[in-house]
């Protein structure tokens, strides 16, 4: 997997689904339209203590910005479970990656479950089974066996920003 390379109209998007388990993450690229170049997961190992687990998210994190260096990110918002200590744990993640984009420079923005559905299915109220079928659909992924459901999810965040953004810029050249 080699670093991409970009020209002056491409926006590189990392479109990140938050986790201290396994934090799915996306790479595509965007001029008239969306095309993933590469996904996965950072997992960590639940065998360490919580701040080993951080640091191997921030220093896989920083592997990623090194290589693509994405312009842009999306990242999910957090859906908050009945468990208290998995939506902080989750807070946490997510604050070590926002912290680590903005250091790269790169423009964050955020989607609720509802905005990614809509944005990849048209329905905010689609399965998680009907947004995987269409990330499929519009990336061509020839393997998805290989990639987890984290990293699919990352992928439907990295489409939302691309539709999103494309819109955005839309209307400002309209303005």
């Amino acid at each position: 997997m080699s670093a991409h390379q970009t020209n002056s109209n491409e926006t590189v998007i990392l479109g990140i689904d938050p986790g201290y388990d396994r934090l799915g993450w996306s790479i595509g690229t965007l001029t008239n339209t969306y095309s993933l170049i590469t996904a996965g997961c950072i997992q960590t190992d639940k065998k360490n203590d919580i701040f080993t687990r951080y640091q191997t998210i921030l220093t896989e994190l920083s592997v990623i910005l090194n290589k693509y260096h994405p312009t842009e990110a999306g990242i999910e918002t957090l859906f908050f479970s009945k468990n208290t200590t998995t939506a902080l744990r989750v807070s946490e993640s997510r604050g070590i990656v926002i912290s680590s984009l903005l250091n790269a420079h790169c423009r964050v923005f955020e989607y609720n479950p509802v905005e990614i559905k809509q944005a990849v299915t048209g329905n905010g109220a689609a399965t998680k089974s009907a947004v995987e079928k269409m990330v499929i659909m519009q990336t061509n992924i020839k393997e998805k066996n290989k990639l987890i459901d984290d990293a699919i999810d990352a992928i439907a965040v990295g489409i939302t920003h691309a539709v999103k953004g494309r819109m955005t810029k839309l209307t400002e050249r309209l303005a």
